[in-house]
């Protein structure tokens, strides 16, 4: 027990590694109060709520400015924004990122803070995860009901702002690629409380609208720049998402920058990354299409020749088949191959027979030369026989005589081992029980202990002091006795 006590920078070393294992990156909502900026730059302040607090600490290498959202993993278009760090106050609602440590130096845990924002922030996000995870429940964005996007599209419904750098870009991309298409713009709002309602109006104008070629549109775009969460959320619209999931025609989005993701993107039939890319997706460079057209004669011009040749090498082959096949060939190929076996199988014959008169003769000559040895062979092998059975049956009766000595001999010896033995335990029981502890104490003697002290024997009056308490062990007990006086025997 006493190898299992921890310094209190063990404890705290250990406890430190617990947390790690068990929170190794945490977010924490709060309120900011004991906010305190140290002349390194470092910030310490507390997180509460109604009840609990929190200690936390923001080091000075952990607020320079952000060039991404940290819960959105949004990228800022327009630069780095400034930490929170800077604004840092009492009584702020604020979402904290980090690891939880011990700090030895007072024996407390604590936030290491990594990143920090608004609260109001991580309340859209938290909206945005909700919807999204209810519309998924309900199937808007299974791929089973996503509308194939025509494969050339002449009439195309964009809605978006009507003017910036996005229409523009859009427009330009359309201009230089597409061919023989329409579009037809439905203005409206992209950011701000009335923008949802207007992309749904739009978004029912476009799906009614009839083009010159008196056709509806073959896709509807829905395009806007990049931004904030706050920028964008006009398209995490649950409305919005219904109505989009409800239209008869496909519909492409193309909102914000790469990282950007929106409810409209996941319902919709197709999400581009950027408004650019939308473009480039529904036209081809005109130099890609004269390229494919150029392949694709190609390709016809090397399928017509492959035809061709594969068409002429097949008549060839069936003309040749004909006169193969002709009733008078047939018969002089079967006379000529008889007439070839029957050789082959008279020359055969003719081979078989004369080597296996030759082996005969051969071997007739071999047997009236050896059958004087073959005799005497035989001979010898019946007079070893004989020798062999006489040998054995010596050999056998010198075994059982030799077994039999050996059996009485090791029953012999076990017999004296067992007596030897037993005299040893006798010996041994003797010894034993004039050793045992009990047999003076049934003469009357005792033997003594001091409590406290656990197997001490009291073997003279230097094991004792005054006020020991002692154990007296007699033959059916034990008596407590406190000593009161101690006197040496005299010389």
């Amino acid at each position: 027990m006493m190898d299992n006590i921890l310094t209190v920078r063990e404890l705290n070393f250990k406890l430190n590694q617990v947390l790690e294992t068990r929170f190794p990156y945490i977010w924490i909502k709060g309120e900011v109060t004991n906010c305190v900026r140290a002349s390194s730059g470092h910030i310490y302040f507390s997180l509460k709520d109604e009840q609990d607090l929190l200690n936390c600490v923001w080091f000075k290498r952990n607020h320079q400015d952000l060039a991404f959202d940290p819960l959105t993993g949004e990228c800022f278009e327009n630069g780095c924004k400034p930490s929170l760090a800077k604004s840092l106050r009492d009584g702020q609602e604020i979402i904290c990122a980090g690891k939880l440590a011990v700090y030895g130096a007072r024996g407390q845990y604590q936030l290491i803070v990594e990143h920090a924002v608004e609260s109001g922030v991580g309340q859209l996000y938290e909206a945005f995860e909700r919807l999204k995870q209810k519309l998924s429940r309900e199937g808007l964005f299974d791929t089973k009901y996503k509308k194939p996007i025509p494969a050339k599209i002449h009439n195309i419904a964009l809605i978006t702002a009507p003017t910036g750098a996005v229409i523009h870009d859009f427009l330009r991309i359309a201009g230089s690629r597409g061919i023989k298409s329409t579009i037809h713009i439905f203005p409206s709002l992209v950011q701000g409380d009335k923008a949802p309602q207007e992309l749904i109006t739009a978004l029912e104008k476009a799906q009614s609208h009839i083009f010159p070629n008196k056709k509806k549109a073959d896709c509807i775009v829905l395009i806007r720049g990049g931004g904030s969460i706050q920028d964008l959320w006009a398209f995490n619209d649950e409305d919005l998402a219904r109505a989009i999931f409800a239209c008869d025609i496909p519909v492409v989005t193309g909102i914000g920058h790469e990282p950007d993701f929106s409810i409209a993107d996941y319902v919709s039939d197709k999400s581009l990354a950027t408004p650019s890319h939308v473009a480039q997706f529904l036209w081809k460079e005109k130099s890609t299409i004269m390229q494919e057209i150029d392949d694709i004669e190609y390709s016809l011009q090397t399928f017509f020749l492959a035809r061709y040749k594969h068409h002429e090498r097949e008549f060839s082959y069936l003309c040749r088949q004909l006169k193969l096949l002709s009733p008078k060939n047939a018969l002089n190929e079967k006379f000529t191959y008889l007439m070839i076996r029957s050789q082959h199988l008279q020359r055969a014959m003719q081979k078989i027979f004369h080597d296996t008169f030759t082996k005969v003769q051969i071997n007739r000559q071999k047997i009236r030369r050896h059958e004087p040895q073959l005799n005497l062979f035989q001979e010898k092998i019946l007079q070893l026989k004989k020798e062999v059975k006489l040998y054995t049956k010596t050999k056998i009766q010198k075994n059982e005589e030799k077994i039999s000595l050996l059996q009485a001999k090791l029953q012999q010896n076990f017999i004296t081992f067992l007596k030897q033995k037993e005299f040893e335990l006798q010996k041994n029981s003797l010894i034993l029980e004039g050793n045992n502890p009990n047999k003076p104490l049934e003469k009357g003697y005792l033997y003594a202990e001091i409590v406290g002290k656990k197997d001490v024997i009291v073997k003279s009056i230097k094991d004792v002091q005054d006020n020991d308490t002692l154990q007296l062990h007699i033959i059916d007990g034990t008596i407590h006795a406190n000593v009161e006086k101690i006197i040496p025997a005299k010389k």
